[in-house]
């Protein structure tokens, strides 16, 4: 499974990381994604030194730049249990310059996964879910 978010910013910056929230069944290897609104991939990163549960980061090799005002997607993969809080994206998100707009803003909605073995761009939707994915931002 990928779970993701679908996120802009009010300014142009950097991504230098990618957060996820571990519940204690959420095991295997987790790979963290930055793409664009239409697919490309950005950025990818494999997570370690994972604790039981809690936020988990990834940073990028490198900060990867983005626009302001432009829709991006962070992801990450999964092979376990993954946290889920449905009609959260039924309001936007905003904190800081940064906002998860409401699933009927953007694009096929958003709380964004698609299911696989390995990572792919999530384009599915469900009930506005809040999968617990975020992004360390620097303007």
């Amino acid at each position: 499974m990928e779970p993701g978010v679908q996120f802009q910013s009010s300014v142009p910056g950097t991504v230098t990381a990618i957060r996820f929230y571990k519940g204690p069944l959420n095991t295997g290897t987790h790979v963290g994604n930055l793409w664009t609104a239409s697919g490309t991939l950005l950025a990818t990163a494999t997570f370690s030194n994972e604790t039981s549960s809690g936020w988990q980061q990834v940073n990028f090799s490198s900060p990867v730049p983005i626009m302001a005002n432009t829709i991006y997607v962070a992801s990450y993969h999964c092979g376990g249990e993954y946290a889920a809080d449905h009609n959260y994206f039924n309001t936007a998100h905003t904190n800081g310059p940064l906002t998860a707009p409401a699933t009927g803003h953007v694009a096929d909605g958003n709380g964004v996964y698609v299911y696989g073995s390995t990572s792919a761009f999530p384009t599915n939707t469900n009930l506005a879910s809040n999968f617990w994915v975020d992004v360390v931002f620097g303007p």
